[in-house]
């Protein structure tokens, strides 16, 4: 019996052996399959870019399924550039960090030819940025100054290896559409102190690279190299700051250190005839163009001696602080640190004011007191009656001193900007009355813009009548200043001067003193809503600014206001619903983002009488969006991402909330609900 259950054993084990062997492992897995199977592991090759001895092809990686960047030589290249290929992929591997291109595979395939692979990214080159910021695309300077950080952090990594890039500009630069910033094309990066290098005779030997027009781009570019690696000098970590300092240059000015013919810019950068970049922008700060000269100073010891060192006065800038490379002055100093503490600073001053009021209403009130005295003492009748009356008058004049202390800061601080406008317009007369009519057109025209527009026209009266050289150019202007007040008919004959001047706005001008109707524009702001809408056609945003703050300071709310005031909103100017009779106003964004103030930091809605906001679908997460509407009474921020309403005394009148429950923290309900309803 026991021999018989073990021939039954073996039989079933049998059987069970021959069903597994039965099982495809390929029907099992087929992702293993399909990888097992796989003859060539790069394919659909698609040229995106080619230099002086490479090429960059976008290729599908069907190992991980993905398309990544592939670097091979020309066709035509030398078996001597195999080296010099490898030699850049392995460099570029040591380099491990965020803002460094990512190496993924470095080999030969089947003809023998060398390649590696790397990450493909989207976005634009730094030199595209640059043209599209000087065309006003977008890229104001403090992102372009974010981008250069990062260059900076990933050239501080690269030296903390011991390794140079020698070719750093901005077309090795790409700039990612989420923020990324990548330091690519190493070719001529070395390894400070390795033996695997490569002689740079080689790398420019045109027999080696078959005589293409680009192979000298592989010793450096002109304009961003350093002295000694135009001489042919010994090169280190201060080439590369010499570089960095070039590419400040360009994100400052949004052009090249040194423009022309290549021998001259190699013999500018030698003999250290760099122009600031102050004189090539305006708009440049002195403080960044100090740091630009003493990165890229002819001497090597003359430079900083870190990147760190420069990346710690690039943010000592940004952070409101004097760089050490900017010699500056004690009033430096002080506009700086008001800069940084301009709260505290205008609280102290107002303070001081406050004290010096109440100390002198107190003086003077202790001297009446005692005259009153003397007065009471004749009869304890008289002395009642007047104690009385004295106390009623002591609330009274409490009461007049909290109000005249709060119009007293106010008056001080508007004060204090007429008086620094009206000083600096006076030094500009009579020679520089353009840069006069330039200021009145940004803060201080709106916020006083029927005082900033009556300085601008004596500047340029005074002109006409000292100048008459200059009456052609000042005739333009003062048709300027005519148009901007409505005053269409006075401004034709001052556009006619010179024709050629503001050409444009003269047709537009002319248009309008033939329709225009000055009666009807003082009832009604239909006729303002056009000429808004035509002057944004144009890209006259900024001049259609200032229509509307000096048409609201002259005539003020009137019927069809709120038309007037979408037109400020361009494109966005029917997410806009305003309810006249119950001044409630609803902004339905359709989850697009847009900002609710100008590009020139301007709050249109500000003209509008808003009792009542609802925001629907919007994108909006800063309560500062909304602070100009000082009517506001209810508020719905349902349709918002705000998650706090920051500093209640921006809404005076606010006295209902409307949120979402989980909207605000448990802490900002508790402080809200001391001031305003929630619902």
């Amino acid at each position: 019996m026991p021999e018989e259950l073990r021939n039954r054993t073996e039989a079933l084990n049998k059987l069970f052996e021959e069903a597994f062997e039965e099982i495809d492992p390929a029907a099992e897995s087929p992702l293993y399959s399909q990888l097992c199977s796989l003859e060539e592991r790069y394919g659909q090759a698609e040229l995106i870019a080619a230099g002086g001895m490479k090429r960059i092809l976008k290729v599908l990686d069907r190992h991980g399924n993905r398309h990544v960047a592939m670097a091979r030589l020309h066709e035509d290249a030398s078996d001597l550039l195999f080296d010099p290929l490898i030699r850049e992929a392995r460099l570029t591997a040591l380099l491990e960090h965020p803002n460094v291109i990512s190496i993924h595979d470095v080999g030969v395939d089947e003809e023998g030819q060398p390649y590696f692979t790397m990450d493909l990214k989207s976005g634009d080159g730094l030199d595209v940025v640059l043209q599209k910021a000087l065309a006003g695309e977008g890229y104001p300077l403090s992102e372009r100054l974010e981008i250069f950080l990062k260059v900076c952090d990933a050239i501080t990594y690269a030296h903390s290896r011991d390794v140079i890039h020698l070719d750093l500009k901005p077309a090795n630069i790409q700039v990612g559409h989420y923020g990324e910033v990548l330091v690519c094309d190493w070719g001529l990066g070395k390894l400070i102190g390795g033996t695997d290098e490569i002689d740079d005779d080689m790398l420019l030997n045109p027999d080696l690279l078959s005589g293409m027009t680009e192979y000298g781009k592989v010793k450096g570019t002109p304009g961003y190299m350093a002295p000694e690696q135009i001489r042919g000098g010994t090169r280190d970590k201060r080439t590369d700051i010499y570089a960095l300092g070039a590419l400040l240059y360009a994100v400052l000015t949004c052009r090249p250190p040194l423009e022309g013919k290549v021998d001259t810019m190699l013999q500018a950068a030698v003999s250290g005839e760099i122009v600031p970049p102050t004189k090539r922008g305006s708009d440049v700060p002195e403080s960044l163009s100090a740091v630009v000269m003493k990165a890229m100073a002819l001497e090597m010891d003359d430079r900083y001696g870190s990147v760190s060192d420069l990346i710690k006065d690039v943010r000592a800038f940004l952070g409101g602080f004097s760089p050490v490379a900017h010699e500056s002055g004690i009033s430096t100093e002080l506009f700086l640190f008001y800069r940084r503490n301009r709260v505290s600073c205008n609280l102290a001053a107002a303070f001081a004011a406050l004290v010096v009021v109440v100390t002198a209403l107190f003086v003077d009130r202790l001297s009446a007191k005692r005259e009153q005295a003397e007065a009471l003492a004749a009869g304890l009748r008289v002395e009642k009656q007047e104690t009385e009356t004295l106390a009623g008058r002591l609330r009274a004049e409490k009461e007049a001193t909290e109000t005249l202390a709060a119009r007293l800061q106010v008056e001080k601080e508007d004060s204090e900007a007429l008086l620094r406008e009206v000083a600096r317009l006076a030094t500009a007369l009579p020679g520089d009355w353009a840069a006069a009519g330039d200021q009145f057109s940004h803060d201080f025209f709106h916020q006083l813009p029927l005082v900033s527009h009556e300085l601008a026209m004596r500047s340029v009266k005074e002109v006409i009548r000292t100048e008459p050289e200059r009456t052609d150019e000042a005739s333009a202007q003062l048709g300027y200043l005519y148009f901007m007040s409505a005053e269409f008919s006075k401004a034709r004959p001052y556009f006619d001067v010179n024709p050629d001047r503001m050409r444009g706005l003269a047709r537009l001008n002319a248009a309008l003193a033939e329709s225009f109707a000055p009666k009807e524009h003082q009832m009604s702001a239909i006729q303002l809503a056009g000429i808004i809408e035509t002057l944004h056609s144009m890209n006259r945003t900024t001049l259609a600014e200032k229509i509307l703050s000096y048409d609201y300071a002259s005539l003020g709310y009137r019927e069809g206001y709120e038309l007037a005031v979408w037109k400020m909103f361009g494109d966005h100017r029917h997410c806009f619903d305003y309810e006249a009779e119950t001044r409630t106003l609803a902004i339905d964004g359709g989850g697009h983002s847009f900002s609710l103030r100008t590009k020139n930091g301007q709050y249109p809605l500000r003209f509008l009488p808003i009792k009542r906001l609802i925001l629907v679908e919007t994108v909006i997460s800063d309560s500062s969006e909304i602070t100009g509407l000082k009517m506001l009474e209810e508020l719905d921020i349902r349709g918002s991402r705000i998650s706090s309403m920051g500093d209640l005394n921006l809404f005076p009148k606010l006295k209902t909330l409307i949120v979402r429950p989980d909207q605000l923290s448990p802490d900002e309900i508790d402080r809200l609900s001391l001031l305003v309803r929630i619902q």
